[in-house]
């Protein structure tokens, strides 16, 4: 049980070697080369011995075969992410399902009989640590998301269907956009009745300036157009009055650096999920936001 201390070689963020997935059988119906299992306990608590802490915690997913999809990257989707292992030099991209998870006894992890005493995570790949932020982030985001009024919600993805419009138009916006805020009728909880009775939303789009702010603005930007066109065409049928607006009158878009967001504006925000969109895949992909 000596390996469960402070100097563990296991770490939040790290992939586990397909030679551990086989021996605990995680993805038994894919190959073991396949399965992205990555660590989601807490350092603190990978450091516990097995009487305080018994198990670790891992989330399964799949390695991409190409680039990731814009609207599962820096957290849009509640229930899958797309992030990378770059820190090494050889980058690769995961998808992880936080609906696929497993406990590994860390009994099982000391005993030798099970061959995995010297089963250490992949050295191959790490994340930086903007990916394990993003990553600590999405794990978090499950239990701490915003709730927007349920009948804002039905118009958005029932009536209008702008949700469906939305998660596409994100699709290739790849690490460009790393977070997208709602401010709906000004925070205040107003009940609205009817079609012509619509919500005042204010769309916010947040782009990364750690890589190429020029080319994350220019993304940022270019789906502001596509998002204004998208709710002109379904909530503005008539473009001949001010108030022909129906279901939801876009107020404004604004296109904004991460590092302009003060933190004021991040508390009065409300961050959008695209997580409707796991609910579409019927039946859902293999192990592997629309």
């Amino acid at each position: 049980m000596g390996s469960w201390s402070r100097d563990t070689p296991w770490r939040q963020g790290y992939l586990l070697q397909p030679e551990t997935v086989r021996e605990l059988e995680l993805a038994p119906n894919l190959p073991p080369e396949k399965v992205a299992a990555v660590i989601a306990s807490h350092d603190c608590d990978l450091a516990q011995p097995p009487d305080t802490e018994p198990f670790v915690e891992v989330v399964l997913g799949t390695f991409l075969d190409g680039a990731p999809n814009g609207n599962y990257t820096n957290c849009k989707n509640l229930r899958r992410l797309h992030v990378g292992f770059s820190a090494t030099g050889e980058e690769v991209h995961v998808e992880i399902d936080t609906n696929r998870r497993a406990l590994i006894p860390k009994d099982a992890v000391d005993n030798p009989r099970h061959g995995l005493s010297e089963h250490l995570p992949s050295p191959s790949h790490r994340m930086t640590n903007r990916e394990h932020g993003v990553f600590q982030r999405w794990l978090a985001a499950r239990y701490r998301r915003a709730a927007f009024p349920d009948e804002f919600d039905r118009r958005l993805k029932e009536e209008t269907k702008i949700a469906e419009k939305l998660a596409k138009a994100f699709k290739d916006t790849g690490n460009h956009i790393t977070a997208v805020f709602f401010d709906v009728d000004g925070g205040t909880e107003n009940a609205r009745n009817g079609a012509d009775d619509p919500y005042e939303l204010v769309v916010t789009l947040l782009y990364a300036t750690d890589v190429d702010p020029a080319a994350a603005r220019a993304a940022a930007v270019a789906a502001a157009e596509t998002i204004r066109s998208i709710f002109e065409a379904r909530c503005r049928p008539s473009k001949d009055s001010d108030d022909a607006w129906i279901w939801i009158e876009l107020v404004d878009i604004e296109v904004i650096s991460d590092e302009a967001l003060s933190y004021a504006q991040s508390q009065l925000l409300k961050k959008w999920q695209a997580d409707h969109i796991s609910l579409r895949t019927e039946p859902e992909q293999p192990m592997f936001e629309i």
